[in-house]
């Protein structure tokens, strides 16, 4: 049975990794060009909050103080039936945008896709830019679209 923690109206659940393949309509929505492949955009479980990051192979990875850590503690992102998951490049916060959080600064952060010349990676945004990981460091993208699920 999956352990699935329920996010109510938003239109997905955290369904915690257990080491197994990712459940059906999670968020496949990244690739790396460094011969890696796709990237699910995941929850994972932080000292400093629920980040969004990437994940794949039962492994998360997460950008947070200027680095890129590594999991096995985090939730796959799986949408509700019903609803669909849109990529939306704005300057503001979507309604619907998938949301987590860190403790450093007590603010909302938000699942994007950041578009840079390693590929489309799943990372977080602060609602200005957005920060993913990549050879163990925080990388800093002012090109990406935010994760949006709605009916």
């Amino acid at each position: 049975a999956e352990a699935v923690v329920s996010t109510q109206s938003t239109g997905y659940d955290l369904v915690h990794n257990h080491g197994q393949h990712p459940p059906c309509n999670s968020m496949m929505l990244g690739h790396q060009n460094d011969g890696s492949g796709s990237y699910w955009l995941v929850m994972v479980n932080t000292p400093n909050g629920r980040i969004p990051g990437k994940a794949r192979a039962g492994k998360a990875w997460y950008s947070f103080g200027g680095k890129e850590h590594e999991s096995t503690d985090f939730h796959w992102i799986k949408v509700s039936r019903g609803y669909r998951v849109h990529q939306e490049k704005c300057n503001h916060v979507p309604h619907g945008a998938v949301v987590g959080f860190q403790h450093n600064n007590n603010k909302a952060v938000f699942g994007v896709i950041c578009h840079t010349p390693h590929g489309h990676i799943p990372g977080k945004s602060n609602g200005q830019e957005a920060h993913y990981g990549w050879g163990g460091k925080e990388e800093t993208c002012r090109n990406f679209s935010y994760i949006v699920v709605r009916q």
